[in-house]
């Protein structure tokens, strides 16, 4: 079944979760964020995947634009049971904040994503993922 897909990263990842039977939704989950305003963001996931209780959002970053508060934002005030993982090319995700994410994959590693979500169990607990690391210049360095 064909979903509806905003951009050819989120396209590609939908087809990849479609061929490994990976169930999931797009946009089907509404959440509100206080932004450091004060004001309230909306704020609905491009895909959302379930492993038991274990919620996969997965956000596809195209750019930076507002997106960094408000995942970074969202992380903080939603579920500890909430996977948020992101999936964006490397100049993009090479400048995004660890705290901004849970799980950052560039955009050649849409297999990977999608199998880690395949792998976990739904009765176990999540597995942990390396951040990269921010250096003082603000560019980011691969877990070693």
């Amino acid at each position: 079944m064909a979903h509806r897909t905003r951009t050819k990263l989120e396209a590609a990842v939908c087809a990849e979760m479609e061929r490994r039977g990976v169930p999931h939704g797009h946009r089907v989950l509404h959440y509100r964020v206080r932004m450091k305003s004060g004001k309230v963001a909306r704020y609905e996931p491009a895909i959302i995947a379930h492993r038991g209780p274990i919620l996969f959002l997965v956000e596809p970053f195209a750019t930076l634009r507002g997106a960094v508060e408000r995942t970074t934002r969202f992380l903080d005030q939603h579920s500890p049971e909430i996977v948020l993982a992101v999936v964006a090319p490397e100049r993009i995700a090479s400048k995004l904040p660890p705290e901004s994410y849970d799980e950052l994959y560039e955009a050649g590693d849409v297999p990977r994503l999608v199998q880690r979500i395949r792998e976990q169990d739904p009765h176990g607990v999540v597995r942990p993922f390396r951040k990269r690391r921010q250096s003082a210049g603000g560019t980011t360095s691969r877990p070693s």
